[in-house]
């Protein structure tokens, strides 16, 4: 894939450089890292996220302590237990301990839902002010540098247009942190008559 995207750029560069000067192409290049650090409103987004992912980790810690709990109150008195009652308590383990992994995973997939819509409006004022600069500049396109498939080794760092829009970002509105969209919670499981294992997952005794 590297070699591939080399090979890209190679042919790119003859395309401009046997075209008459007048009728080359401008390009630039910007460091999307750079601009995204610097850029105003980001510190209130990424705040605004902790404290929201915080939340879900809380949910998420109190779900793991309580199978945790569960699961020493059930080696405790898996001796005393007749072979018919362990394997009842033991059905009625798995069980609950499959509905919390469940309830677990549909936390992560929240938090990542989360990041992606308190990160997006971000991303949607970079865009703008990589437009309005490139239109500005009359250039024909601009490369990233910072992303993670750059296929550029080496550049005229007067090209390098990541200063001009990052002013051009703090001339716009500071984008501010949004709630998250309201949800519905991940339903509690049931719980059994008896004790649980660890949210590892549960193997008979």
């Amino acid at each position: 894939m590297l070699v591939r995207s080399r090979g890209v750029l190679a042919a790119l560069l003859l395309v401009i450089a046997a075209a008459p000067l007048q009728a080359q192409a401008r390009i630039g290049y910007v460091d999307s890292r750079k601009i995204l650090q610097e850029m105003p409103g980001r510190q209130q987004v990424e705040a605004k996220l902790r404290t929201d992912l915080e939340v879900l980790g809380a949910r998420e810690k109190k779900m793991i302590d309580s199978l945790n709990v569960m699961m020493a109150a059930f080696e405790k008195d898996s001796a005393a237990l007749s072979a018919a009652d362990r394997t009842a308590r033991f059905t009625a383990l798995q069980k609950y301990d499959a509905m919390y992994r469940d309830t677990l995973q549909a936390l992560q997939t929240e938090a990542q839902t989360m990041q992606g819509e308190a990160m997006q409006p971000l991303f949607d004022q970079i865009k703008i002010a990589l437009d309005d600069v490139r239109a500005s500049d009359g250039l024909s396109m601009i490369f990233d540098i910072g992303g993670q498939a750059n296929p550029i080794v080496a550049m005229d760092r007067n090209l390098d247009l990541s200063d001009k829009v990052i002013a051009r970002l703090r001339t716009m509105p500071a984008t501010r942190p949004v709630a998250p969209a309201a949800r519905p919670a991940p339903a509690p499981a049931a719980r059994p008559n008896g004790p649980v294992s660890a949210p590892a997952g549960v193997r008979r005794p």
